[in-house]
């Protein structure tokens, strides 16, 4: 056991580590980060102590082991703790950066801003390349193509918008509602694709994808709630519901995605991203789509279905989306309405029930009122006159085309890998073999122009699996494909131990 072993956290005198609580206090993950950070700074903890597992933490502190492993998580991915090979969790040999002195070259007082954080949140912007970072092999996913753009369409319907009969509608300050022709635009073409019928107040716009799952996440999530996860999952939204109170049960996947068994009983919520899974591209089957229904109702769970990478999803004729099959108002469908035509426009929807719509919007009004509303005009005329449903085909040829060059050039070049990708998605989920880590690749890969995802994020623990990688195909060309693989694998046969 960990509390017996010389050197261990459980050795020291545990008091001087975490705060005193008043019996019945609740200990966050936040505020057990904030200790360790403090114990490291003041050097009561030394670089090279072993932590205890994340079991036994929850043991010693009477915490969930959720809790636990969202703050080992968080201070590993801050750099105060790495995960060693068969010693599990330890503090850094070398530290974030120094702690800044309490006073200044004057002798000012310097505030000790992270000593007033609340909340510790992951600052690496989830992978995404930064603004100016064009790297010769863009592997990364979600990511913006000019040259798939349809830019005189667009700038044909930004001149629409800007017409004076547009501006006096759009301009007019409409306090927290939505622009009327793209919600219609919505509920006529964008939503019957994907088997939705939705009223006009049961839909809100929102500054995309991102901004619907933080707002559900705010308005749903508390104290003694119990979200469930796929694991593997969109890590993002893992972070947002880490910003809450709620616990988080992580929920198995399997060839078509998220399992439908008993560990979903006793969830409050259960988020799952029908669409094209997260991260592994997975497609649930329909008649699992309707088990899932039917526990909902069953054991009284709402489900948080996000369309995630799901434009282009086959057939969806024949595989409705989770909202459309919902005969008893428990789906909450978050959706994105920007992400593939280009992601910098910001705008997604959430479709629930009209009492759910209301509160979202009220919550919404209290961070900004809505969306630009020149944006929203310009984007329902481009779906109105058929640009949006063309341009997606053109996408759909073009990705398929990437697609097929990505499946080839991985048995050329990277045979010992095995891939997952159904048609339609964006992205391959890759598996690397024995020895195989994701982030020493990364590092590698980028000095020879290639970036992707490293698959470790989109786990949950302490201690992720590195064998994992997300190689997406949105904005490299179908010519690049070929030399960009060639490289990767170099990369990684150069960190094979």
């Amino acid at each position: 056991m960990a509390s017996k072993t010389k050197g261990t956290v459980a050795d020291l005198a545990w008091a001087s580590v975490f705060p005193p609580r008043e019996a019945g206090d609740r200990l966050s993950y936040v505020a057990i980060m904030r200790a360790v950070i403090q114990a490291i700074e003041d050097r009561r903890l030394a670089r090279g102590t072993r932590l205890p597992s994340g079991r036994d933490l929850a043991r010693m502190l009477k915490i969930g082991r959720n809790t636990a492993m969202l703050a080992y998580g968080g201070l590993v991915e801050q750099g105060y703790l790495v995960v060693r090979p068969r010693s599990g969790v330890v503090v850094a040999e070398r530290l974030p950066g120094p702690a800044p002195p309490t006073v200044d070259a004057a002798g000012a007082v310097v505030p000790d801003w992270r000593g007033r954080f609340k909340i510790v949140l992951a600052e690496d912007g989830a992978g995404a390349p930064r603004a100016g970072d064009e790297p010769a092999y863009p592997f990364t996913y979600g990511q913006f193509d000019p040259s798939l753009f349809p830019t005189n369409h667009w700038r044909e319907c930004e001149r629409a918008a800007l017409s004076v009969l547009e501006i006096a509608q759009w301009g007019r300050d409409v306090v927290d509602e939505d622009d009327v022709e793209l919600v219609e635009q919505l509920r006529r073409h964008i939503l019957p694709h994907h088997g939705i019928w939705a009223r006009p107040d049961e839909i809100i716009i929102t500054l995309g994808g991102q901004q619907a799952r933080y707002l559900v996440a705010q308005l749903l999530a508390g104290r003694d709630t119990v979200v469930g996860m796929e694991n593997p999952g969109l890590a993002d939204f893992r972070h947002i519901l880490g910003a809450t109170a709620a616990r988080i049960r992580e929920l198995a996947i399997d060839a078509g995605g998220l399992v439908v068994s008993e560990a979903l009983d006793s969830c409050d919520y259960v988020y799952v991203s029908g669409g094209h899974q997260c991260p592994t591209t997975a497609v649930m089957p329909a008649e699992r789509r309707l088990a899932l229904l039917e526990r909902a109702a069953d054991k009284d769970f709402i489900v948080i279905e996000d369309s995630y990478d799901n434009e282009l999803l086959r057939e969806p004729a024949t595989l409705a989306a989770l909202k459309g099959l919902d005969r008893h108002q428990r789906v909450i469908h978050i959706g994105s309405l920007s992400k593939l035509v280009a992601p910098g426009l910001r705008l997604g929807f959430i479709v629930a029930p009209a009492v759910v719509i209301r509160q979202v919007r009220a919550l919404r009004r209290l961070i900004h009122r809505h969306p630009p509303g020149n944006n929203q005009r310009a984007l329902a005329i481009f779906i109105e006159r058929g640009y949006y449903r063309g341009y997606l085909r053109r996408a759909a040829k073009a990705l398929s085309d990437r697609s097929l060059a990505l499946d080839q050039a991985l048995r050329r070049w990277m045979p010992a890998f095995a891939w997952r990708h159904s048609p339609g998605a964006s992205s391959f989920w890759v598996e690397g073999p024995e020895g195989f880590d994701c982030r020493r690749t990364a590092a590698v890969a980028t000095a020879k122009g290639v970036q992707f995802d490293s698959g470790d994020r989109f786990f949950h623990g302490p201690d992720p699996c590195r064998r994992f990688m997300r190689l997406g195909v949105s904005s490299i060309a179908v010519t690049r494909i070929d030399a960009g693989i060639r490289a990767l694998a170099e990369a990684a046969r150069e960190c094979q131990p």
